[in-house]
């Protein structure tokens, strides 16, 4: 999944001229796999197991805001109702994801995997979506790969939400480069929103 349409591209005013649905396809899931990069987790309900060292406490923190845990195994054996899981939206746990168990997790490598659905998402109603401004960054990512408008007032507008240095081309920044260095653009309105939803560097337990 992506975190923005080819159909918002073309509400923001992009024309069939300056891009092919195709082309727009690429730039959104390059922008979606820079968001990730950079952020280090996802915004989108994605349905996997991880898998964490034991740490011989009894919190591990997690990767990632776990929507649904469905099962938790622990050096093989599963844990049956034997675990708290904090994922609670109101009061916010989606900065500060984990599980916890009394009885510990046994130190080890690689000897805890937790089964659910993963994602740091908005919940409205019964729906998960992507944050907003998540995909507002993702649209902004897309557009400022694109030839300037016509317009002189587009002109200037996309000049400010875009990296361009000199080169033979004219434009040596790329969203494919930034997408496998993970480099920051200099953006501050894209900086700025990628830091927010940083994960923590910190995984596993204390």
């Amino acid at each position: 999944m992506a975190y923005c349409t080819v159909q918002e591209i073309r509400d923001e005013g992009i024309t069939s001229e300056q891009a092919t649905d195709p082309r727009l396809t690429t730039l959104i899931d390059l922008a979606t796999v820079y968001i990730d990069g950079i952020t280090r987790q996802w915004f989108e309900p994605r349905t996997i197991t991880i898998t964490l060292d034991g740490n011989d406490g009894e919190v591990l923190y997690l990767p990632v805001f776990p929507i649904e845990v469905v099962g938790v195994t622990v050096d093989g054996q599963a844990v049956i109702d034997d675990y708290k899981v904090y994922n609670r939206f109101f009061p916010d746990d989606r900065r500060n994801p984990k599980i916890y168990r009394e009885a510990g997790w046994p130190e080890g490598r690689q000897n805890v995997s937790i089964e659910g659905t993963w994602g740091f998402v908005d919940k409205v109603g019964t729906q998960y979506l992507t944050p907003t401004m998540i995909k507002q960054v993702a649209k902004r990512l897309v557009i400022r790969e694109l030839p300037l408008l016509s317009d002189a007032e587009g002109q200037e507008e996309r000049k400010r939400a875009r990296i361009v240095s000199e080169s033979t081309d004219g434009h040596s920044y790329t969203l494919e480069r930034l997408a496998s260095s993970l480099d920051l653009t200099g953006d501050p309105d894209i900086d700025g929103v990628l830091a927010l939803y940083r994960a923590p560097i910190a995984i596993g337990g204390v």
